[in-house]
Parts: structure tokens; sequence; C-alpha cells
């Protein structure tokens, strides 16, 4: 029984022969503001450049067992002109403590069979001295025909290098709109009375 189970570990370690991780600093970001936007597992298109659509196929964005349809920008897939890459994909962990997601890609027409990937944050990496954090992609696979490995790695590379600019960017937009809304508010109480008059007479 030990033999099997030892055999059948050896294979699937076999099968999953590709391995590897792909990272992207993230200094205007903290950990935990940008693990709050890439923790739900059905926005991923908000934040991945080359992901047009995300949708709930089934389950919680932050339960294990959710399945979402992840669809690319339209382009070349499968040879054939503006056609795009698509994958339903199921959440298997789900740890915030931790501030990562693992998820399983299913059926899919990009050439995959087996595919497992880690989507992480961490408060280090040389951002973490800035008070900024890393973006980690970690992935393992089998081998996918008429692909190398280093051409994987570089489009995950790709993905992440945009996600962790288009999180700097919405954190940036929301920190501009809150540093806005905090001048209009001291203005309006500096002004007092003439804003009292202004409104008594306003009708």
């Amino acid at each position: 029984m030990a033999a099997a189970a030892a055999a059948a570990a050896a294979r699937r370690k076999q099968e999953l022969e590709w391995t590897g991780r792909v990272t992207a600093a993230a200094p205007a970001a903290t950990a935990d503001e940008a693990w709050a936007l890439l923790s739900d597992f059905l926005a991923f298109h908000r934040w991945h450049p080359g992901v047009a659509k995300c949708r709930r196929v089934s389950g919680s964005p932050r339960s294990p067992g959710c399945v979402r349809y992840c669809e690319g920008v339209p382009g070349r897939a499968g040879g054939v002109a503006g056609a795009a890459d698509w994958a339903h994909e199921t959440l298997l962990e789900h740890d915030a403590a931790g501030r990562a997601l693992r998820y399983e890609m299913n059926d899919n027409n990009m050439g995959f069979g087996t595919f497992f990937a880690t989507l992480s944050v961490a408060a280090a990496g040389a951002a973490a001295a800035a008070g900024g954090c890393e973006l980690r992609w970690e992935f393992e696979c089998e081998p996918v025909a008429g692909t190398a490995k280093e051409a994987l790695a570089a489009r995950l590379q790709d993905g992440i290098d945009g996600m962790a600019r288009r999180v700097q960017e919405a954190l940036a937009g929301r920190r501009g709109d809150a540093a806005a809304a905090a001048a209009v508010a001291m203005e309006a109480a500096n002004s007092g009375d003439v804003n009292k008059l202004g409104t008594s007479i306003a009708v």
C-alpha cells in the first residue's frame, strides 16, 4: 500500500515537473492594501492587464470551491485571429492570514493540462524597506506542448508586473480622492459663517 502511494506520488511529481515563481515589487502599496484588492478571486480582470473578463461560475469569491471563468484580451488564441484565451479555474485555498490564494486551472483553450498556481502578497523584498510589498505568483504544472517553460514564466512575469502597476495606480487614485475630500472639508470648515450665509439665501 505504501509502495503504491509512493509510486503515485513519484508519478505526480514527474507530471508536475514545471515549477517556478515570478515576483513584482509594489513599493507604493502595503501588503494589507494589496491583498485587500487581490484577495477577491472574481476580480482578476481588474488587476491583470491581459484578462478582459472574469466572472463567477459557482461559489463564493473567498471560499474554496469557487469556480471562475477568465477570458483574455482578444488576439490570436489557438491560431484563430480575434479569438481570446479562456479558462475555468477553481479556488482551492484562501488564506487571509497568509495573504495567499491557491487555485487550479481546469478546462481551457491554451494547452494546459494539470496546472496549479498560488498568488500571494508578502511584506518582503526590496519594496518592504519603503513600506511596500512584493507580489508573488508560483506555479506547478505539466509541460505544455509547443511552449518552453521560460516562455510561460515570461508570460506570468508580464502579468504580475502589470498587476503590481495597477494595484499601485488604484491605491494612488484612492489616496488622491481622499486628499481632495479632506481639502474640501478643510476649506468648508475654514469658511465658517460665509457658508452658513450662502446656504441661508440659496432658495
